[in-house]
């Protein structure tokens, strides 16, 4: 029975947000160090961190190297979080671990007054999990910022990759954008090289170089995005064929600078370890990145938990790429605190129709009423409909046969609804790793 343990990790969100590396320290010590044993690629960054992340496991892993991928949030399941070979470790496996955890957890609770978080824990799991499968390479992937960040424990990295600043979680991490770049630097260790991606803004750039320098690590910029110059399917799945003759699974030019930065990465780390670099670009093909520009052709639905106006603008311009002159039926919902009208906006231009969903949680979602009025306001014209996810899952099992004939579906708005939705109807979110 594993439902007690599991129960206690979630129990442990009560205790909310605690920077600094202290208590994290004494968590790992307690556990016996498994950091220690294992090889790290740590990322941080405002956005692009889990993308540029899943490029490099993928690569690594089409290399012929074991790996371990650590992120967050997780979608529908908290094994999502960790990755072993391309698949969420299994159940038993995870509750095994935490158990080892908690007891550590009770030790520093009784022995020091310490109450660790569900993060600390997280991430001290991924730590025994990876040492535990004695993988090859860890891609790491921060939480809130990097320098008091809980997966800041490590020492010696192989890499440092930061791939964007901007204004985010400025309530712990600063009110300007140096300020937050001075929490993200935080990361780069002594002698270890770091990787910039190509939109940090230069006020930030700067205090990263700045910091780099004073550690002695090698620091790599990167200047020039690969243009795309076509669209294959592979596997079903709409993939970008870029400039340097690489192919990549995920849509968008966002997406041709994170593969270019992990490309960036690999090439300097090839010059320590051996591996086959034409094997390790086939990976970007094969990336899978959950509920972002996720395609599943046997249905012809597409998932992406575009969640504020940048993304649904990104989100947008990539169904125009990929899927050039096509209208879609959107099924969307937000929060109510998101800015609904902004996101629409992005959206109304390509829509067929809208089905607006209402889905259960902690956090008020917007209503059907309100969202029709936003898309009537921007001048939508088409059919606009409500639903719930359950109805929705259920209407598209019973015709799922018919699906792909039709247009494309959308599911987009939030990625707690596109975990929702996974979640509903069982599905590994991950499963195109190994399909």
């Amino acid at each position: 029975m594993n439902e007690d343990i599991f129960e206690w990790f979630e129990s442990l969100e009560f205790f909310g947000v605690k920077l600094g590396l202290r208590q994290t320290q004494a968590y790992f010590d307690a556990l016996g160090n498994p950091e220690k044993r294992l090889s790290f690629l740590h990322i941080a960054g405002s956005n692009g961190k889990g993308s540029t992340a899943a490029f490099l496991e993928s690569a690594l892993r089409h290399a012929g190297f074991k790996t371990g991928l650590y992120t967050s949030p997780h979608l529908a399941k908290v094994n999502e979080r960790f990755i072993i070979d391309g698949r969420p470790v299994d159940d038993d496996t995870l509750a095994e671990a935490f158990r080892k955890a908690k007891r550590a957890a009770d030790t520093l609770r009784d022995e020091k007054g310490m109450l660790v978080t569900y993060f600390e824990t997280a991430t001290v799991t991924a730590a025994l999990l990876f040492a535990e499968a004695k993988v090859d390479f860890v891609v790491w992937e921060t939480g809130v910022g990097g320098r008091l960040d809980s997966t800041n424990i490590i020492s010696s990295p192989l890499a440092c990759v930061i791939t964007t600043i901007s204004l985010e979680h400025q309530k712990y991490l600063g009110d300007t954008l140096p300020k937050i770049a001075f929490e993200k630097a935080g990361i780069i260790k002594e002698n270890s090289p770091v990787f910039l991606g190509n939109t940090i803004p230069p006020e930030a750039k700067e205090v990263i170089l700045a910091r780099a320098k004073e550690l002695h690590a090698p620091s790599y910029v990167l200047e020039n995005v690969p243009e795309k110059t076509g669209t294959i399917f592979h596997k079903g799945i709409p993939c970008q064929v870029l400039s340097t003759s690489t192919t990549v699974s995920l849509a968008g030019r966002h997406q041709r600078s994170n593969s270019a930065l992990a490309l960036m990465v690999l090439e300097e780390l090839h010059k320590k370890v051996s591996f086959d670099m034409e094997k390790a670009k086939e990976g970007f093909a094969e990336t899978v990145w959950p509920a972002r520009f996720q395609y599943f052709p046997e249905e012809a639905l597409l998932l992406d938990g575009a969640h504020n106006p940048e993304c649904a603008q990104t989100l947008a311009t990539a169904l125009k790429e990929s899927f050039p002159g096509e209208k879609f039926d959107f099924l969307y919902g937000n929060f109510a605190d998101k800015n609904a009208k902004e996101m629409l906006k992005a959206l109304v231009p390509l829509a067929a129709t809208f089905t607006f969903l209402s889905f259960g949680t902690y956090r008020k979602s917007a209503t059907a009423e309100e969202l029709t009025s936003l898309v009537r306001s921007l001048g939508f014209q088409g059919e606009c409909s409500s639903s719930t996810l359950e109805e929705v899952v259920k209407e598209r099992k019973k015709k799922k046969d018919e699906l792909k004939k039709g247009r494309k579906t959308v599911l987009c708005g939030s990625l707690h609804l596109c975990g929702d939705f996974l979640l509903l109807r069982g599905e590994d979110p991950f499963r195109g790793n190994y399909s």
